[in-house]
């Protein structure tokens, strides 16, 4: 396996620990939170200057926060996640931060309440240390804007780290946070994931609540994303639950534990028609696949229902409900804008013409579900890949033409097809894990689908095959490294 650039190597202190090894560490008081806060202040900005995953770094409330944080573990009152850092990413309000989505157009704007998933993990103790960075308006699947630039990715420079989620997985990938939120509409916690080597999880629509009023949209989900499963459960644990301030939420299905791979019932969808899928990226999931029947699971081979062409065709009316009409008055407003939110709004704006957008969508949707339901009912979990080919090169947008997979250039510059399925069919849990790295070196992505509500099962499927991936050499391992005692 190739080896990694030295931010992907875990650093000395608390910056490589996982995450649950930090908190027990905290909580047993053999670390200080403020001691733990000031290494991660450290790494944060040696890890900014190599590739800008961040948009603010908070040190003088992080400090302050981090100071409450040992009084409460000194008084034997902490909290389930005390003194434990995390970072926000820059879509996400969190009061009295600035909330500019990543645009010039919203430069100045600072944020008046906070999200309740992120106010969560704050009730819980977690601090909220830094600010990452995602694609203007997250209307992209590359990590740049005009306001911060390009956030790289650390396992190799000369690529990006995919998006829009793309600052807070470069950060987890760097070792400059132990846990981040994302979002994610049509991919953007599982594809910059899959690109820098970490674990990203959609949750079922419902099940972790956004703020108001975007928890009406059934594309857009909040999210744990971490370095290993076990950290990502930890951090779901705390966001998930019902938003009593708007009477809404979803909770999860009541399942039995899955405790091994045995009999475990895995369908696995290789390609789809009109998409091609990058030889190293389908290599490393036939491996994973392999790895995971070795072990015991029933893995067989499933078509995906539709080609590429149409799937795309119903994101379009999706998207030209929600996301769109933002981008759009952001660039008619006279600001600046990407070229790649100019390319959005042109890309979507045609389905808009007749109105009739949303009823397509819809009805799309329920077509979609229909197709893929009758495969959940052969199933435990859809295997996928999480994104068509390895990270993109840096600097690239893909605007004028379709990025290279094996060697020949594709249709189009829109390489999220293996995850936005399950953003129109939002009930479904998804979440991306390393299946192995790509001849670059370059971190490639397997992406596992549970049953509508069934995240919990997914979480303990995406634990057993990590488990089995790192024994079998496919995947890093830095990120399983136990706190000290």
């Amino acid at each position: 396996m190739p080896e990694g650039s030295p931010l992907t190597e875990p650093p000395q202190g608390a910056p490589g620990l996982t995450a649950e090894g930090l908190r027990d560490d905290l909580l047993a008081g053999r670390r200080l939170a403020s001691t733990v806060i000031e290494e991660f202040l450290a790494r944060a900005e040696y890890v900014q200057q190599a590739v800008n995953a961040f948009t603010l770094i908070d040190h003088t409330g992080a400090r302050a926060r981090a100071v409450e944080s040992d009084a409460r573990i000194r008084s034997g009152q902490p909290r389930p996640l005390e003194g434990l850092p995390f970072a926000v990413k820059d879509l996400t309000p969190v009061e009295g931060y600035p909330h500019t989505m990543g645009s010039l157009a919203m430069r100045d704007v600072v944020a008046r309440v906070t999200d309740p998933a992120v106010q969560a993990l704050i009730d819980a103790g977690a601090i909220p240390f830094a600010r990452t960075n995602t694609a203007e308006f997250g209307c992209a699947t590359v990590t740049d804007n005009l306001l911060y630039g390009e956030t790289t990715n650390p396992w190799n420079t000369d690529f990006g780290a995919a998006g829009s989620s793309g600052g807070a997985a470069a950060a987890l990938a760097a070792f400059a946070t132990p846990l981040a939120q994302g979002t994610d509409s049509a991919g953007s916690l599982r594809m910059p994931a899959a690109a820098c080597g970490v674990v990203g999880m959609k949750p079922s629509y419902g099940v972790v609540p956004v703020v108001a009023p975007a928890y009406l949209d059934s594309f857009g989900h909040n999210g744990p994303m971490a370095r290993n499963v076990s950290d990502v459960r930890l951090m779901f644990e705390v966001m998930r639950g019902l938003d009593r301030s708007h009477a809404f939420g979803y909770e999860t299905r009541q399942t039995k534990p899955v405790t091994s791979m045995a009999g475990l019932r895995v369908r696995v969808m290789t390609g789809m028609e009109g998409l091609n899928v990058d030889a190293d990226v389908a290599a490393n999931l036939a491996t994973a696949c392999r790895v995971l029947a070795d072990a015991g699971a029933d893995v067989q081979e499933v078509p995906f229902p539709w080609d590429f062409e149409r799937l795309f065709a119903a994101v379009k009316n999706a998207f030209a409900t929600t996301y769109m009409p933002l981008a759009k008055a952001a660039r008619d407003s006279g600001a600046d804008v990407t070229d790649l939110t100019r390319a959005f709004i042109e890309s979507v704006l045609p389905v808009t013409k007749d109105g009739l957008h949303a009823v397509r969508a819809q009805a799309e949707m329920a077509e979609l579900h229909a197709s893929l339901a009758v495969h959940f009912t052969q199933a435990d979990v859809l295997a996928l890949p999480t994104l068509a080919m390895p990270a993109p090169i840096a600097h690239e947008h893909f605007i004028d033409r379709g990025p290279m997979v094996n060697g020949v250039e594709h249709a189009d510059r829109w390489i999220v097809a293996f995850t936005v399925p399950f953003n129109l069919m939002s009930a479904c849990p998804a979440i991306s894990v390393p299946s192995g790295m790509a001849v670059s070196g370059i971190p490639t992505g397997l992406q596992l689908v549970g049953r509508p509500y069934e995240d919990d099962a997914l979480l303990d499927i995406a634990q057993l095959a990590e488990s089995a991936l790192i024994a079998a050499g496919l995947t890093p391992s830095p990120a399983t490294a136990e706190g000290s005692s």
